[in-house]
């Protein structure tokens, strides 16, 4: 893959941040992303410094089975270390922090996460599909396998 300048397109020596690659020609576009090395996480995530996934239990005290899904779907992404807090919507305690959350954000529905940016830490993002935030926050693509399971299972939630 190459630039009008005949040089590689490579985010390890290049002194362009990610955003600049992101404005490449259209001929990168069409071809492979560049891959991220672990040194290059802080750039595609520079802009959030705290993300909390929130994840409910029932009356009953089972836990939500898209919560589960969603959890292990993070772990199969190794991602996990990009999640820090994990906070639980309790049913059973109408003051959780999960259940706060929920109320101050509108969110009807879980798990969802809580994404504040390092320049304005007043506002605070909520994302309540996992694919949108994998691939706005951690800068990572979902197959449409892994975007039909979680519709299917987000479906199956609300017939059952």
């Amino acid at each position: 893959l190459k630039t009008s300048s005949h040089r590689r397109w490579d985010i390890r020596r290049s002194s362009r941040s990610y955003s600049a690659m992101l404005r490449a020609p259209v001929a990168l576009l069409r071809g492979a992303a560049p891959r991220l090395n672990a040194a290059s996480w802080s750039e595609a995530r520079c802009f959030a410094s705290k993300v909390t996934f929130v994840k409910k239990i029932y009356s009953d005290g089972s836990t939500c089975q898209k919560c589960d899904f969603v959890w292990k779907q993070i772990e199969k992404d190794n991602l996990t270390e990009k999640i820090d807090r994990i906070v639980v919507a309790d049913e059973r305690d109408m003051s959780s922090e999960g259940i706060v959350l929920a109320r101050k954000h509108n969110v009807t529905r879980a798990p969802f996460f809580v994404v504040i940016d390092d320049a304005k830490p007043e506002d605070e993002k909520v994302y309540d599909v996992y694919f949108k935030l994998k691939k706005d926050v951690f800068a990572q693509e979902t197959g449409e396998a892994e975007k039909n399971e979680e519709i299917i299972r987000g479906m199956m939630k609300q017939v059952f």
